[in-house]
């Protein structure tokens, strides 16, 4: 168990996907690569969106992002909308569009102390009204050219996947390889002693809330290009099995703590559990009732981790 933990949590995750992918092929009579292939494709917008929420919650002080969905949603309009211009202004304007989104939430949440829980759900309220009156005004198409492009395959793999792994190279660089991310994790594990050492902790939390949603602007645009348009509510599909990669990828719910390969590899996981249990003809309810079910799972069990890791460390200020 020891040697396991010392992978960084997404063992767990690889081993989960390697279990269910065995049972699809139980359950449907075929092992394929293109099982692999679809799974990975179809994860991608979880995937996205859990590394968002990692980076949010890796802020720590039990910081997590509930306007995801509405945001995901108004970035897929400003996508469709601008990608009639040109496609990279669309991509561009979906990006900042969502960093303007998470840029908000940091400020409420850095400087009105108002947790991020309420701040996040505030205002995705008030972006589930933005969309409600602009969406009239703005167009749902996605751009053709765009839509032919993330559907490329090389190799049999998706154009999407391949976005969506250089995003996650690049914030793992980011996170893991520059002093910013040194910052953010030290900022999560204790913000206090992070202030103490001269650690721009307001500043750290308002940008880590910036990149998050820049990540959700670009799942926008994608997911928009992907089902064939913009439109209420679609990023709905997606978050639950994104918190879940979130936490069963690694990433510690009292913060400090993150795993961009954890995460990536817990959205596969997650979409190979939407796909045996749509294998299995289960109906729409129990497969809700199931996944929400190993989330629970997945938060006590890092909620207990983190409050062991917590005590571990102001047990270790004390004897300082």
């Amino acid at each position: 168990m020891k040697r396991l933990k010392g992978f960084g949590g997404f063992i767990w995750p690889l081993l989960g996907s390697a279990i269910l992918w065995a049972l699809i092929g139980l359950v449907s009579g075929k092992f394929t690569a293109a099982q692999f292939y679809t799974c990975a494709k179809l994860s991608t917008f979880a995937m996205l969106l859990g590394l968002a929420q990692m980076t949010v919650v890796t802020s720590g002080d039990g910081a997590i992002d509930l306007s995801q969905v509405y945001s995901l949603t108004l970035c897929a309009f400003v996508a469709c909308h601008f990608m009639v211009i040109h496609t990279v202004l669309g991509l561009f304007m979906a990006i900042l569009a969502g960093c303007l989104c998470g840029l908000a939430n940091g400020l409420i949440n850095g400087f009105f102390r108002v947790p991020a829980m309420i701040t996040t759900l505030a205002t995705g309220y008030i972006l589930f009204s933005v969309n409600l009156v602009s969406a009239p005004f703005l167009k749902t198409l996605p751009n053709p050219a765009f839509v032919d492009f993330i559907n490329t395959n090389i190799g049999g793999i998706s154009m999407l996947t391949f976005i969506v792994v250089l995003a996650a190279l690049l914030l793992a660089l980011l996170l893991y390889g520059t002093p910013y991310g040194k910052r953010l994790h030290a900022v999560g594990q204790n913000r206090t002693a992070a202030a103490c050492a001269g650690i721009p902790v307001r500043t750290v939390v308002i940008s880590a809330f910036t990149l998050a949603g820049g990540l959700t602007g670009l799942a926008g645009a994608l997911c928009g290009a992907f089902i064939g348009g913009a439109f209420q509510d679609m990023g709905s599909t997606y978050f639950l099995p994104s918190v879940a990669a979130t936490f069963v990828g690694g990433t510690a719910a009292s913060g400090g703590r993150s795993n961009v390969a954890g995460v990536c590899l817990g959205a596969l996981m997650m979409s190979f559990m939407s796909m045996f249990l749509n294998t299995a003809n289960l109906s729409p309810g129990v497969q809700r009732f199931i996944q929400g079910l190993f989330l629970v799972c997945i938060l006590i069990a890092s909620a207990s981790g983190g409050g062991r890791a917590g005590k571990r460390r102001r047990g270790a200020a004390q004897a300082a």
